[in-house]
């Protein structure tokens, strides 16, 4: 099993940034920090094409918390092969080496996608299951409040979102990161502290290579079959099917 983290070790607190490309993940992440660490895309493509980091201190009446946010390659990239996002999406582990508090999943609000449904399957082949209940879901551009918000979900979430609320560390919360950034920043920083009442350590890096080394053996298991299939047809056997299993991230989600 993947081994966590103290919540006393030294390092910063740790958030990082999730979603699909366009979504508002880096201006989520520089409504956390209080500026403009992170670029922000006006186009279709995406700014962010390598992890990027930011540290920030919050101050509350508990004192002063040293914070770092790391914003991470949009899943389902514009503009790169799916391997490669991947690939550059769990780089984000150089910049956590004492593990993360929170996974902040980045989504404007509005219809759940099938794209937003594949992208969480990617987090959760990436990163395995256990990272969810260190997730909370952030819809961005919602201005409605967390009763509302609920109340919203409750009456609208399609089948697929309505699977995932359960297995996330917290309800999902609504920001508006331009009109009402403080406000914003103080419902994120909430949402954080709500995840971390309810850890009981941090995700680390172990859980994240054994997550990647269980997605690359299907990977490698799926080029293998591809192979094989590739090889029959070339012998005159007629038409091939290549048999997939459903990927245990898919699996998990569905709630089976």
């Amino acid at each position: 099993a993947p081994t966590l983290a103290a919540m006393d070790d030294d390092g910063p607190r740790t958030l990082v940034l999730v979603g699909v490309t366009g979504e508002g993940k880096s201006c989520t992440g520089n409504t956390l920090c209080g500026q403009a660490a992170f670029k922000i895309s006006g186009g279709l493509a995406s700014e962010t094409s390598e992890s990027a980091h930011a540290d920030y201190l919050r101050f509350n009446e508990n004192g002063v918390t040293e914070m770092r946010v790391v914003d991470t390659i949009g899943l389902h990239d514009t503009a790169l092969p799916a391997a490669e996002v991947m690939h550059r999406f769990t780089k984000f582990s150089d910049l956590v080496p004492t593990g993360i508090d929170a996974f902040l999943f980045v989504v404007r609000w509005g219809r759940f996608r099938p794209d937003h449904d594949a992208a969480v399957d990617a987090f959760v082949a990436n990163c395995g299951a256990e990272a969810l209940a260190h997730t909370v879901l952030v819809f961005t551009a919602c201005t409605l409040s967390a009763t509302e918000l609920s109340d919203a979900l409750e009456a609208h979430a399609p089948p697929s979102l309505r699977r995932l609320l359960p297995q996330l560390a917290c309800p999902p919360c609504a920001i508006e990161n331009l009109s009402a950034e403080a406000d914003a920043r103080e419902t994120l920083h909430a949402a954080v502290d709500g995840i971390l009442a309810k850890a009981v350590g941090r995700y680390t890096n172990a859980a994240l290579a054994d997550a990647r080394a269980r997605y690359d053996a299907r990977r490698e298991e799926e080029r293998a079959a591809f192979a094989s299939a590739v090889a029959d047809w070339r012998k005159g056997s007629g038409p091939v099917m290549i048999v997939r299993e459903e990927s245990a991230a898919a699996a998990i989600v569905n709630g089976e």
